[in-house]
């Protein structure tokens, strides 16, 4: 087969397959130019007069047009057919005959009858057959990866949605909404998961009528793309039991959403039509367009006016392409963030990595601690071992940060719920994210959660107060409502904090005396009474809502939050608004410790409850008649505790005048803690004590001390309960 200067038309093919590689399915005017750098090849490969490469040439042009007019279900499909089209071109004019054989033409051959394409005979693949390629999850990996990285996309769409529903006008906002889409919509079509990709698709769709200034920002739009985001929710849902159980995936009826699209207001006054472009342009006569428009009006299903004009061959592609361009004006590039590199790695090698380096500081610990290597007193030596902790120590923070992630996932999960909140109560919120960055250990993210959710719910239902309410106590109709994170003193600081009401301190004592939960409330302090809003079951809500009232969940915040080794406080101003403090470890298997020594057993005092230590003098230490030992402490009386009273340890010291005190506090509560003596302050890596011995009251954990003995982590709590007598006794 002849063809005339095959050097010069390879080069031509070259250029044609650098712009494929470049190409983006939503770039009309780089789609435009490939179209119009086809359409230059096709006087050329008419001069060979190959029926063959004509089909080529008209199925490329076919998919190029309808990527343009936006009229690919599958567009990832149609990239990947012109990429594989002008490889087998290139094929053709090196080797001088159509290949017929090969990966590239039959990868080409299924991507026509997937698209519709496919005019040649022999094509014979049917429905069945392509539906089951499209289920037969050959990376799952791949499909996993993706389940992971398209949740995340819709977890930040929620909050850009919520944050572009206040801020209409932004830019910025839409297009952090538009890219995620269609990056899910992509990847979607590249492993061939149809719906996901036609649902992303439709919305990509109206994103850029948005983007463009065709469709105004309305309640309606963002109602609608939100119910798009549940509907790809529970897709994904469904790809990952699909995954697991290795079935197929479940049908979802689109039609719902593409008639809330179709029933969307249009804003496009003022902005040129494709038409009216190309009229003015001299490309179209007015007549022509005034019979193109009377030949959609006429059809059940209207086609793009693009595609009318295309297939009545009254303009060329090319033209559609470019008053397209024009009609969307010039865009603005949007500056990127600055993507840092990273590798993913199994969850299980980063836990036993932290497990490993927690044991190699033991080691190096024991090492240090060893008397005979102490006994050289080797100056080398003792250089090379100091070398050896701070390497160690700078090893353990790296591993230890590997662990943990933004909680800013978290927070953005929390912008959808108090969207909802704020229309089934009827009332106006702000919702003020600060710290999103701060990060926390990723296997508390999951934990916080819930009670981060029962919070917010507690916040918007019973904190903040109507806009009418508000308005007649002199506030702004519209209440604030925080949620902040940041580091402090080696622990996470989760705040909620709302501008409403207060809690009702009065209230709240009435109901309790109700429930016999206190018996002289005279006696509490208002930091007490804050405190009974925990007790199970407790609530002074009068009328029961589908937000809540009805007494379940705090005490599951407050005991979810203690599992975790944390506190929560509550500050609130009545009439003015309440804060509730999450204060949680910023890992969950190292704490700062102090160790100390009672008889012969060494024991770790979590640094975070610990006051302050003394030695009393006799006359600050006092007996009472049914009260037990008090210890004077700046003019304030403290119940005692004698730690090896409440563990049953032997030849401690039972003089407090020559022992030591710390004050300890749990839940503004205090006591003294008598102990022998002080050991030290240290990092602490903290072991389970296994099945048998985890139930113990009053101990967190285990740990093994630089000496190479087990030192127990008193759990403050318990500590409290024993010393009170609430809980059982291991004294004995």
């Amino acid at each position: 087969m002849a063809i005339a200067d095959p050097v010069e038309l390879q080069k031509a093919l070259e250029q044609l397959a650098l712009k494929v590689v470049m190409l983006a399915e939503d770039d009309v005017p780089g789609l435009g130019s490939f179209l119009t750098h086809l359409d230059s090849l096709k006087e050329r490969f008419a001069l060979a007069d190959s029926a063959e490469v004509g089909v080529f040439l008209q199925e490329m042009e076919e998919v190029g047009t309808r990527l343009v007019l936006q009229e690919v279900e599958k567009a990832a499909q149609a990239m990947e057919l012109l990429n594989h089209g002008v490889t087998l071109l290139l094929t053709w004019v090196r080797d001088g005959q159509v290949p017929r054989e090969g990966e590239a033409w039959e990868a080409y051959r299924q991507l026509c009858q997937e698209l519709g394409l496919d005019k040649r005979e022999g094509a014979s693949a049917t429905s069945e057959e392509v539906e089951r390629k499209e289920l037969d999850f050959e990376d799952p990996e791949l499909v996993a990866n993706f389940l992971e990285e398209a949740r995340e996309h819709l977890e930040g769409i929620e909050a850009n949605l919520v944050y572009l529903e206040q801020h209409p006008k932004e830019l910025e906002a839409i297009n952090a909404i538009f890219r995620p889409f269609h990056t899910i919509k992509g990847v979607a079509g590249f492993l061939n998961l149809s719906q996901i990709q036609e649902a992303g698709h439709e919305v990509e769709s109206v994103l850029d009528e948005v983007r463009s200034g065709r469709l105004p920002v309305s309640q309606g739009l963002i109602d609608l793309v939100l119910g798009a985001v549940d509907l790809l929710k529970m897709m994904l849902a469904d790809l990952a039991e699909a995954l697991t159980a290795r079935r197929s995936l479940s049908v979802f009826d689109l039609t719902p959403l593409k008639e809330q699209i179709r029933r969307l207001p249009s804003a496009s006054d003022g902005v040129p039509r494709v038409g009216e472009i190309l009229v003015e342009k001299g490309e179209l006569a007015p007549e022509e367009l005034a019979e193109s428009l009377a030949a959609q009006k006429s059809q059940a299903a209207p086609q793009p006016l693009g595609e009318i004009l295309v297939q009545g061959g009254k303009v060329t592609p090319q033209k559609v392409a470019q008053a397209l361009v024009q009609q969307l004006g010039e865009t603005r590039p949007v500056a990127e963030k600055q993507v840092t590199e990273t590798v993913k790695v199994d969850v299980a090698k980063v836990d036993n990595l932290v497990d490993l380096m927690g044991e190699l500081v033991i080691v190096q610990s024991q090492v240090r601690q060893n008397q005979k290597v102490a006994a050289l007193n080797d100056q080398r030596l003792e250089r090379d071992l100091g070398q050896m902790a701070r390497i160690t120590s700078e090893l353990q923070k790296i591993s230890m940060s590997m662990r943990m992630i933004p909680i800013g996932a978290t927070f953005r999960k929390m912008v959808r719920l108090v969207r909802d909140l704020s229309h089934k109560t009827g009332k106006l919120v702000n919702l003020r994210l600060a710290g999103e960055d701060t990060e926390i250990d990723r296997n508390m993210v999951e934990a916080i959660y819930d009670p981060l959710v029962h919070l917010v719910r507690n916040a918007v239902d019973h904190g903040l107060e109507t806009p009418e309410r508000r308005q007649a106590r002199g506030k702004p109709p519209e209440g604030q409502l925080w949620l902040r994170a940041y580091h402090k003193g080696g622990n996470i600081i989760i705040e909620i904090e709302e501008d409403g009401q207060g809690l009702d301190r009065q209230a709240i004592l009435a109901r309790a005396v109700e429930r016999g939960l206190v018996s002289a409330p005279e006696q509490l302090t208002p930091a007490q009474i804050d405190q009974l809003i925990f007790e199970p079951g407790f609530s002074t809500a009068k009328v029961v809502t589908e937000v809540s009232g009805r007494g379940v969940g705090m005490d599951v915040v407050k005991q979810t939050i203690e599992r975790l080794r944390g506190k929560i406080e509550i500050s609130t101003r009545p009439g003015e608004g309440s804060c509730f403090t999450l204060r949680l470890p910023l890992t969950l298997a190292i704490i700062d410790g102090m160790v100390v020594k009672v008889g012969e057993e060494r024991y770790i005092m979590p640094t975070v409850g610990v006051r302050e230590t003394l030695r009393p003098l006799p006359q600050d230490y006092f007996t009472v008649k049914g009260e037990g030992e008090l210890i004077r402490v700046r003019d304030r009386l403290l119940p005692m505790m004698r730690l090896h009273r409440l563990f049953g340890i032997e030849r401690a010291e039972v003089n407090p005048t020559q022992a030591l005190v710390m004050v300890v506090e749990y839940e503004g509560e205090q006591r003294a803690l008598l102990v022998d003596e002080i050991l030290g302050k240290q990092e602490i890596v903290i072991k389970s004590l296994g099945h048998v011995f985890q139930r113990i009251q009053g101990l967190a954990g285990g740990t093994i001390l630089g000496d190479g003995r087990v030192g127990l982590i008193v759990d403050l709590a318990g500590l409290f309960q024993l010393g009170r007598g609430d809980g059982h006794n291991y004294t004995q």
